[in-house]
């Protein structure tokens, strides 16, 4: 797909990941958290972080000036993660969709966008559902708050990993919940949940880009 940069670890050879993972063992089976280290070591291969990051820029030229954010999302929980829904605070997703899949070892790229004439800016929330290293199914949602008028706080980010179908169950008082923890100025924030290790960045600017990675604790020792 277009907004997915990167070749994904299931299409290299075990030999390969037991080698980046340091599986000392030929015959030892290939588990989701060396797939996972294997796609923290290769999280800058081939420029696909680069490409990525270039991608969104574009779609940023694309759809003009005015507050927006350009998300970069990394996968290395060693499987594959799947869109499976958005909530809208303020704004709108941009000229290209939600990556609808993301490969273990490949970056999303994401803009999301103020709406016209509107006085908010760029507020949501998405969420990929995947796997735990133990292969138990579970959503991960990353959200952010690009403030449009920035008296009170800056831009703001939030992470957390739960169950499947967690988030779908919200109710307004949960979105409203979420949107109070983004009402402050976050420049960084983690999760950990289930051996699950989730990290979210940005920076302070109007169009600011936000980071985020998806694996699993201990993939990067």
């Amino acid at each position: 797909m277009a907004n997915v940069f990167g070749t994904p670890i299931s299409s290299m050879t075990d030999s390969t990941i037991r080698a980046i993972s340091g599986c000392v063992c030929a015959d030892m089976e290939i588990t989701a958290a060396d797939r996972a280290r294997a796609a923290i070591y290769l999280k800058a291969a081939d420029m696909k972080d680069r490409n990525a990051r270039t991608y969104v820029d574009n779609l940023k030229s694309e759809w003009g000036i005015g507050v927006s954010t350009l998300c970069l999302v990394y996968n290395a929980t060693g499987n594959t993660i799947a869109y499976v829904g958005d909530h809208n605070f303020h704004g709108h997703i941009g000229p290209a969709p939600y990556p609808a899949k993301i490969e273990n070892g490949q970056w999303g790229a994401i803009l999301h966008v103020k709406t016209s004439l509107a006085l908010a800016g760029s507020e949501a929330a998405v969420v990929y559902r995947g796997s735990t290293g133990k292969g138990t199914n579970c959503d991960f949602m990353m959200a952010w708050c690009n403030p449009w008028r920035r008296q009170a706080f800056n831009n703001s980010v939030w992470v957390k990993t739960r169950g499947v179908d967690h988030f779908a169950r919200y109710s307004k008082e949960n979105w409203d919940s979420l949107y109070a923890k983004l009402d402050v100025t976050r420049y960084y924030h983690s999760d950990a949940w289930e051996g699950c290790l989730s990290t979210i960045s940005t920076g302070s600017a109007t169009s600011p880009v936000v980071e985020t990675i998806f694996t699993l604790e201990g993939a990067d020792a």
